[in-house]
Formats: structure tokens, sequence, C-alpha cells
């Protein structure tokens, strides 16, 4: 049976990745004022799906430039506890999105497995610190509609990304880059699914 699924968030790309990690592992991140992020970044490539954190890890969700340099990705529950978040392209950007959910993982990348044992699952911009004065500013995951639009609203809050409950233990990343469906709508697509 599909999974049904339920948007609680988006957040705003100019093309930077975000870290999916434990809510508990945010201070071990500095990656404005600690350099981290300058590090990472000859590192970063397709085959990079995660990296150390203080002592444990973070999935990396390495944003498709294919898709485009910036933009929204939509955050989704499934009701089997799996965590997606999709980057779309597309004129019918809901049909996307129900699309990009419903496609099979049978051919995606496998990755990283992310723990999150305090059972708060943070997406915060790589480019930022986890916590303090250049910190993510962190929402509570918001169930509602799917987006019709990806637009960037006047009131759009783009600094702001999901702070998620979820059963406490680990979810495996998998990633589907670009993905085109027909000649003016392609995704990529993040799955955390569970593991414990």
């Amino acid at each position: 049976m599909p999974r049904a699924w339920t948007h609680v968030g988006r957040f705003w790309t100019n093309g930077e990745p975000f870290l999916a990690l434990d809510e508990t592992l945010l201070p071990e991140w500095r990656g404005e004022s600690g350099a981290a992020y300058e590090a990472l970044a000859p590192e970063l490539d397709y085959g990079l799906t995660g990296i150390p954190v203080g002592a444990s890890a973070a999935g990396l969700v390495l944003t498709d430039p294919e898709i485009g340099d910036e933009g929204w990705l939509e955050v989704f529950r499934g009701d089997d506890g799996s965590v997606a978040v999709v980057q779309v392209d597309a004129g019918d950007y809901r049909g996307t999105l129900d699309a990009a959910l419903a496609f099979p993982g049978t051919d995606d990348q496998p990755g990283e497995i992310v723990p999150v044992p305090s059972g708060r699952l943070a997406f915060v911009s790589a480019a930022l610190d986890g916590t303090g004065e250049d910190g993510a500013f962190l929402l509570p995951e918001s169930p509602g509609p799917t987006p019709d639009s990806g637009e960037l609203a006047d009131d759009a809050s783009t600094d702001a990304s999901p702070l998620l409950v979820v059963a406490p233990g680990s979810f495996r990343l998998s990633v589907r880059w670009r993905t085109e469906l027909h000649q003016d709508a392609a995704f990529a697509r993040w799955l955390l699914t569970r593991v414990d």
C-alpha cells in the first residue's frame, strides 16, 4: 500500500546544501562562525549524503542545480514515519510534488544513516550555525495542504527551516537526483526512511 504524505514545512535555498540532523547536534555545527561550511564546500559532490557532526552524523540535502539554483524545498511526513524533501521545477507544481512522492524508490541512490535519538529532526542550512547569533531559525512543523506554487510570496520567511518531532531512532537517507516526468516537469527527492 503506498504511503500517504502530509506537507509539514518548507525551506528556501539559494543553492546551499542543508543538513538533516538531531536537534541536540545543532550546537556542534558552526557553518558560518567556525568556517565549517567553507571547509565542507570543496568536498561536496553527488556521492556525499552525510557528514560527521560532533560525535554523530547529519544527512546532507545537496540541492540539485539542474532543478534550480534557488527555490523551495518542500518537506513531507509519511504515514509510516518516513520524511521526504522534494525540489521541483514544473508548471504544475502541486501535481509534480504528488508525482515525486509517488515515484518508486527502487533506483534511488542509497545514502547514510541519520541518527535522531532525541526524536527532534532539524533541517538547517549548512552555511549557517546550528544555534546562536548566526544560527538557523527553526519553526515547528506545520501540517497543511500541499503547496500549489513554488513562487516566493512577499510575506514568505526564507530564513526559517522546519523542526519535526519523530519517533526516536534512525533514518536511512536515499536520493533521487533530477528526474524528468515530462518536458516541463522535473524533481529531485531526498527520502528519509525509518530503519529502527
